[in-house]
């Protein structure tokens, strides 16, 4: 299970409408998404086809919305700049699918490799 210190470094924020929000991978939102798609590879091929009820379930799912609150957003979704929030809401799928863990970079790939060489 992703630690505190993970899930804090793994949110991502998105602009809808000129206002961030920061999405949270939690175990929630992941179970939600995962269900809802039938798996979470399935989202983020609906995320890359930019389908927009995809979209928005992920906003609501990472921010823990229900009711009134949800259909709000399911509209203000629809209604921002899809083009700039497809990548940031694919991020977001990726790293639920990493158990809500932030993504390895390059770089930190780099190092845990050259760490983990055996000296002879």
């Amino acid at each position: 299970m992703a630690e505190l210190a993970d899930v804090k470094k793994a949110r991502v924020t998105v602009d809808i409408n000129g206002v961030d929000y920061e999405l949270i991978p939690s175990p929630d939102a992941i179970i939600s998404l995962s269900t809802k798609y039938d798996g979470l590879a399935p989202l983020m091929a609906a995320l890359g086809r930019m389908n927009v009820l995809a979209m928005a379930d992920t906003v609501i799912a990472g921010l823990g919305l229900e009711g009134a609150k949800a259909r709000d957003m399911l509209k203000a979704v629809a209604s921002s700049n899809l083009l700039d929030l497809m990548p940031k809401l694919t991020e977001f799928a990726a790293i639920c699918s990493n158990g809500g863990r932030p993504l390895r970079s390059a770089e930190d790939a780099a190092q845990s490799q050259e760490s983990s060489k055996n000296p002879m």
